[in-house]
């Protein structure tokens, strides 16, 4: 009896594993494709943002007319009332020209008309000011999708009306807008600051030798130290990889580390708090939505380490380039962006998209504490102060715009921000006027 059970039992064994080979065979395997957004289930590191959070002038240039001028930084008083209220305002229908059509004797605009300038520093395609409400953009756009530097409105007395023109990143190409519902005595309550800041607190200031403006007295800042921690590498692998139990860690001459899963690929620079990652995708053919990138490049950066304080889109991608379109975002404290010099590793968000795909990624692993920040009043100089040390800088001719901005100094448990006066030279770096 125990004989025919386990010959029985052996028929029934060998019947399965014949039908286990079967299927394995002959059926089709079930592949669930990994997407970028899903393949990390990690809780995310840092803070996060809208796009909407991260597309704000970086001036407000205001004409008073009389050859007045002053400049308004992000999150002062006069800065947001009127900003808010510009953006409330509906700009309809686009004229496309150029300065020659457009006949238009700047010089006299800005120093005899009442007027002021919305500047975006890199530019905003027109798509993205529309579609993430940065202003109110009625009706069909151009279709060329140019980037916006900014938006010059100024008073017409002979008309008694508004113009206002729309700059790009082509000299040669500008839109007036047919309709917009901003009056000429909304300009003049506009650029005299009216119920917002008395006269003898405005800050006068001048043109420079360029397209910039530079107070003709000292003004204010708030000097910083923050607390910062750092991202642990368990958190990072934790978050960048599908399995981190697979990576493997490989150290470099200079004390870099560099962690892979064979396709992925995460350096830190221990030395500068600086991490990079590296997703090698396929090329794709065709050309890439400069806006559905920079969704994905928010989302993706939300999830990655987050934002952990204010930051700006502060360059778009080149329009020649079909893929690989890099953004870079300029951490802000306050008013002024924190500036990187030269090579240094400070103050940026950069990543590289790909159809919608983080192809790089690079930032620092420094956690700020922005709710313990330790602020003092700091100066600039202004006037035949500041001229003189524009005189003296070697590079004047290489000058693109001036503009005050914070200094980053690194400490092992502190970050420090000093302001100072920054040049941006017209290679795209940066340094600071000492």
């Amino acid at each position: 009896m125990i004989e025919k059970l386990k010959s029985a039992a052996l028929v029934i064994l060998v019947g399965l594993s014949l039908l286990q080979s079967y299927y394995i065979n002959y059926s089709a395997p079930s592949f669930d494709p990994l997407v970028q957004d899903e393949y990390v289930e990690s809780e995310p590191l840092g803070s996060q943002a809208a796009v909407e959070d991260l597309l704000f002038p970086d001036q407000m240039v205001m004409h008073l007319g009389n050859q007045q001028h002053t400049v308004l930084y992000p999150e002062t008083e006069a800065y947001t009332r009127i900003f808010d209220n510009v953006r409330q305002r509906s700009l309809e229908g686009f004229r496309k020209t150029s300065p020659e059509a457009l006949n238009v004797n700047w010089e006299e605009i800005r120093s005899t008309r009442q007027g002021f300038e919305v500047r975006f520093r890199d530019g905003l395609p027109f798509d993205v000011l529309q579609r993430e409400q940065v202003l109110q953009i009625k009706g069909s756009l151009p279709p060329e999708n140019d980037v916006i530097t900014r938006i010059w409105f100024f008073a017409d007395p002979m008309k008694f009306e508004v113009r206002t023109i729309f700059f790009t990143d082509t000299a040669n190409t500008m839109y007036e807008v047919e309709s917009a519902d901003i009056s000429t005595k909304d300009i003049e309550r506009f650029v005299t600051l009216e119920g917002i800041v008395a006269r003898e607190q405005i800050v006068d200031y001048e043109k420079g030798d360029g397209d910039y403006y530079l107070p003709v007295q000292p003004i204010w800042f708030e000097a910083v130290k923050l607390p910062v921690t750092q991202y642990a590498v368990e958190q990072l692998k934790q978050n960048f990889f599908v399995d981190p139990a697979i990576t493997r860690n490989l150290s470099e001459r200079d004390g870099s580390e560099i962690y892979t899963d064979t396709k992925r690929g995460l350096k830190l620079q221990n030395d500068q708090r600086w991490m990079t990652y590296t997703d090698p995708v396929a090329t794709m053919d065709g050309k890439d939505d400069m806006r559905e990138n920079l969704l994905s490049a928010v989302q993706f950066i939300n999830q990655h380490g987050g934002w952990n304080g204010k930051y700006s889109l502060y360059k778009v991608p080149q329009r020649l380039l079909p893929n690989n379109q890099a953004f870079v975002f300029r951490q802000y404290h306050k008013s002024l962006p924190v500036i990187n010099q030269g090579s240094e590793n400070a103050g940026f968000i950069k990543i590289v998209m790909q159809k919608g795909i983080a192809a790089s990624y690079e930032r620092s692993m420094m956690i700020p504490d922005v709710q313990n920040a330790v602020e003092s009043q700091h100066s600039l100089v202004g006037g035949e102060a500041l001229a003189e040390k524009l005189s003296q800088y070697g590079k004047r001719s290489s000058i693109l715009s001036v503009f005050p901005a914070y200094k980053p100094i690194v400490h092992d448990q502190t970050l420090e921000l000093v302001p100072a006066w920054t040049v941006e030279l017209r290679d795209g770096t940066y340094e600071f006027l000492e």
